[in-house]
């Protein structure tokens, strides 16, 4: 495990225990403290996922599991609305807006839990060929991506950098919903 797998896979736990502590200390002297301390590390974990968020398959999927939370969360807000008052046009306007917001929210949850679901329950693809090609999608954000067997998959980024030194002939799953390499096997040089 490399230490930005480990790094990702601290961060749902990290939640967890940070969002206890901070409901634990609430009304306490030690909350202000503890807050300050969550917003540190909260702060580290948002530049990590700016800038390293195609280190580890396991960053990846923190990122999908962050934007179903997010989605959920979008969503969620619109239940707690205080009556619609005013003309018929404000209402409408909020409500319009109410409904947008759960639209979007929706979209967003159902888009990346139907990537994590396409990727983790079910049969993986298996791409078995030498790699042809590296290279990055050319964007400012880019994906790195490998042509395997005549198929493109994203790869991350340490996989990237050793695949575009040795260009070995290889076997692959990679997950139908990200399109990403999860296992990896060298069969020759």
């Amino acid at each position: 495990m490399t230490t930005a797998e480990c790094i990702a896979a601290c961060f749902w736990p990290f939640v967890i225990i940070a969002a206890f502590a901070l409901l634990k200390a609430r009304n306490t002297a030690a909350f202000p403290f503890i807050g300050k301390i969550v917003f540190a590390v909260g702060m580290t974990y948002l530049g990590l996922v700016i800038f390293y968020d195609k280190s580890s398959i396991i960053a990846v999927n923190d990122v999908h599991v962050g934007l179903v939370v997010v989605g959920l969360a979008m969503a969620g807000s619109q239940l707690r609305q205080s009556p619609l008052y005013g003309s018929f046009r404000d209402k409408a306007k909020a409500l319009a807006s109410m409904i947008l917001i759960v639209l979007l929210g929706s979209g967003l949850a159902w888009y990346a839990g139907r990537m994590l679901f396409l990727d983790h329950l079910t049969s993986r693809l298996v791409i078995e060929g030498r790699v042809d090609r590296v290279r990055t999608s050319g964007s400012r954000r880019s994906d790195y991506l490998a042509d395997i067997g005549g198929r493109t998959v994203k790869v991350t980024t340490p996989l990237y950098e050793r695949l575009e030194k040795f260009r070995p002939a290889v076997r692959v799953e990679v997950g139908r919903g990200s399109n990403y390499v999860y296992e990896i096997e060298y069969l020759s040089n």
